[in-house]
């Protein structure tokens, strides 16, 4: 299972059924696992720790859209990680000059409001992490807000480029669930979930819609298509 709000309310449920996460954000923050390296408890699989990757996206986005001077992330203030979350994201715009402002949506029905105040206050450019509400959603509504606004957004989940979303960054979900099952095949074999150190991908990946990019009117540069894993036309 992935992200908080599927593992939170299993781990609400049960002390002793192994839960194995697909793609959990820092677990030790969310309260899942005593530390990654010794969980103790019956939580263990996948741990994204998404605060890594917010200065690449706010300098991909940046080279993508050069003069862009504002840049919003989309965020849930009511998950573990949004202190630390926001300190870094607010450290990374600044490292490039540039205004953050926190768009917050707590459910899937206030995405669309913090669209519209993306628009009023004039954001140029936007992230979207692998939190909470966005990582189990069909991607296809944000990605279409996206387009409807002309609003050039990176994704921390490769499933919203597939969508035509216009950049990802981050590491392959498909990756991610491979890797789970080797956690459960382990359970199986009778090591127990708490002795099962979490693990984090470290191989980031970046996907480029040239065909959105079309669409919003953007020229990709070709510093950034040549350090693209894969580019989509």
């Amino acid at each position: 299972m992935s992200n908080g709000p599927l593992i939170r309310p299993a781990r609400n449920a049960t002390s002793t059924i192994p839960i194995v996460t697909a793609i959990s954000s820092n677990p030790v923050k969310g309260g899942l696992a005593a530390s990654l390296a010794r969980p103790g408890g019956n939580v263990t699989g996948n741990a994204l720790i998404e605060e890594i990757s917010f200065e690449k996206n706010v300098e991909i986005l940046h080279e993508i859209v050069p003069g862009a001077r504002r840049v919003g992330l989309l965020t849930d203030p009511t998950v573990s990680i949004y202190q630390s979350s926001k300190k870094l994201f607010e450290a990374a715009a600044a490292k490039k000059g540039m205004s953050p402002v926190l768009l917050h949506a707590t459910s899937l029905q206030e995405v669309p409001k913090a669209f519209a105040e993306a628009i009023a206050k004039r954001i140029d450019m936007l992230i979207v992490p692998s939190m909470a509400i966005y990582a189990d959603v069909d991607p296809t509504m944000i990605v279409d807000l996206a387009a409807r606004h002309r609003l050039p957004t990176i994704y921390a989940s490769d499933s919203f480029v597939g969508a035509g979303g216009l950049a990802f960054y981050g590491f392959s979900s498909a990756r991610f669930f491979a890797n789970a099952a080797g956690f459960v095949d382990r359970i199986l074999k009778g090591v127990k979930p708490g002795d099962l150190p979490f693990e984090q991908p470290t191989q980031f990946e970046m996907v480029i819609n040239l065909k959105t990019a079309g669409v919003l009117g953007i020229k990709i540069p070709q510093s950034v298509l040549l350090r693209a894993d894969r580019v989509i036309e």
